[in-house]
């Protein structure tokens, strides 16, 4: 008998309910979830430049002169950091194939056009960078220092869909990710909103796992909220076109999000949205 099936007996006969089963995860690095770092819509993967001032007058750059990645790309990068995470931990690259990306996300392998699509996506993520002084200095504790990083450092891409490709990361990404500043993420719900192109749903996701934190209750002004995710463009509408966009987009993804980052959200009449943490 297995050491799962001797252990389920022993609960069984002390009475005790079974134990759950463990449920796969990836780490979401802290600022992946912080920025946004894909496009949310194919019509947005055109914009080159996106820039979010925060209410504590900090900000982040990012410069994407290829344009941003498409929403596919939230998928690709979830399975490269799935099943790479444990290489990371070691080494500053991951080995996987395309093939094996592809497969993981139900996207058909042998489709040229995706192939193609993944190219694409990786060369734009790789040209992307992002300016922000967000992050504190370890010895002063101050916003002093203006930073300049990549997610992707260097890339080896095989030419052969189910060669082995190498994906390096970032010494300010790995180095964050070392540091425990990472967030554990349900990478079957991942890929369920990676397979439905629910690339927004997908980085809120982590973004609200990460800014909610331990506390009981996040709260945020709509308009900061908006300009956090890179939608300062809707926040700036007037209120009529606003609220009509946000019943097409923001919120329809938070939706999908109820009983896993988030229990509820609510606004209030001041404009406030709050968000009400699972469990």
């Amino acid at each position: 008998m297995k050491t799962q099936e001797v252990n389920a007996a022993i609960r069984e006969s002390l009475g005790l309910p079974p134990k759950p089963e463990p449920v796969p995860t990836l780490p979401q690095e802290g600022h992946v979830s912080e920025f946004p770092y894909w496009s949310f819509s194919k019509k947005r993967s055109s914009v080159t430049r996106l820039d979010i001032t925060y209410e504590d007058n900090s900000f982040m750059t990012l410069l994407a002169p290829l344009g941003m990645p498409s929403p596919s790309f939230a998928g690709y990068l979830d399975a490269i950091l799935f099943y790479g995470q444990r290489d990371l931990f070691l080494r500053e690259y991951v080995e996987i194939s395309v093939y094996k990306i592809l497969k993981t996300l139900e996207i058909d392998p042998e489709n040229g056009r995706a192939y193609a699509h993944f190219h694409r996506d990786m060369e734009r993520a790789f040209m992307a960078a992002i300016k922000t002084d967000r992050f504190r200095n370890p010895r002063t504790g101050q916003r002093d220092t203006v930073s300049y990083f990549r997610i992707l450092r260097r890339m080896e891409l095989a030419k052969r869909r189910q060669g082995i490709s190498q994906f390096y990361f970032d010494d300010l990404f790995l180095a964050s990710l070392r540091s425990g500043y990472l967030k554990r993420l349900d990478f079957d719900f991942c890929l369920f909103l990676d397979k439905q192109g629910e690339a927004l749903a997908r980085f809120l996701y982590g973004h609200l796992i990460k800014r909610i934190g331990e506390k009981s209750i996040y709260q945020r002004s709509l308009i900061g909220f908006l300009s956090d995710i890179g939608f300062g463009y809707i926040a700036t509408d007037e209120p009529m076109r606003r609220n009509e966009r946000l019943k097409r987009t923001i919120f329809p993804a938070l939706d999908l999000l109820k009983g896993q980052a988030i229990r509820s959200y609510e606004l209030d009449d001041r404009s406030n949205i709050f968000f009400i943490p699972k469990g």
